[in-house]
């Protein structure tokens, strides 16, 4: 089952740096402003850019949306400094322009009434389950929002992200739970609401730890799957992952980034 395909139409468009700095070790939250109207994007679509007018980096980046501002003239993303592309993009300055391509992709289907909504991050998986904390905040839809890393230096203190209450998970405790977002989920498995809906982003590990929790407990589990893109507009299977269905493989960035847990092909778990 694949979430409703929204009906926003993208389109390339010139967006002005606003603000581009650093809110966690590595990590980074670029806010742009578009030049002329844009659709209004969903939690989990996402936006590609063009970080550099030379050949080097040829293709473009993807980026799922972190927000954006009531009247859509504003945006952001957050990211992580981890190869050429984004070093590059790390070093646009406030006033420089960026070419973008979007809103592309699906997004998070919002649960049902009644529902509470777990919300799993981790990684650069944090900006599409931010904003989609912040929609459900705003609809008064429950929801508990988790986010796992390393460390505490991986943690973004920013007032965003900090007014929706995190349950912070950090691997070697320095901050928060001590433990992986998996464990946590264990831990608490008894106080988790029998109604409830789960939603991840970020690492494949722990979209398979999310998917086989609510899985035992027979709850839906949606999950936006992070996959290199080469075109990001669904003309090469660059980004195919496996699936049950006769299709055998669907494209994260026209058929998802957001798919069904239940039908994309995990592997054995380990014994």
């Amino acid at each position: 089952m694949l979430p409703v395909a929204t009906k926003l139409f993208m389109k390339q468009f010139s967006a002005k740096v606003l603000k581009n700095c650093q809110i966690a070790d590595n990590f980074l939250e670029l806010t742009l402003s578009a030049n002329e109207p844009v659709s209004v994007p969903l939690p989990g679509q996402f936006l590609t850019i063009r970080v550099s007018s030379s050949t080097t980096p040829l293709l473009r980046r993807p980026f799922a949306y972190a927000g954006v501002t009531q009247n859509s003239t504003e945006f952001s993303i957050i990211y992580q400094k981890r190869g050429n592309a984004t070093e590059i993009l790390a070093g646009k300055q406030i006033g420089e322009s960026v070419d973008c391509i979007g809103p592309l992709g699906n997004s998070f289907p919002f649960p049902g009434q009644n529902e509470t909504a777990i919300l799993i991050a981790g990684g650069v998986g944090i900006g599409p389950i931010l904003f989609f904390a912040e929609g459900l905040a705003r609809k008064k839809t429950p929801f508990i929002f988790v986010f796992g890393c390393r460390t505490s230096s991986l943690v973004p203190d920013t007032p965003a992200f900090l007014k929706l209450n995190p349950i912070i998970c950090t691997d070697d405790g320095s901050r928060g739970f001590k433990g992986t977002t998996a464990d946590y989920l264990q831990t608490t498995n008894s106080t988790i609401p029998e109604k409830s809906i789960f939603y991840g982003c970020g690492p494949g590990r722990m979209l398979e730890a999310c998917y086989r929790f609510a899985n035992a407990r027979n709850a839906q589990c949606w999950v936006s799957v992070e996959q290199v893109m080469a075109c990001g507009v669904g003309a090469c299977m660059g980004c195919a992952v496996k699936v049950k269905t006769e299709q055998k493989f669907l494209r994260a960035c026209k058929e998802g980034p957001v798919f069904d847990a239940n039908l994309l092909v995990w592997e054995e778990p380990t014994k």
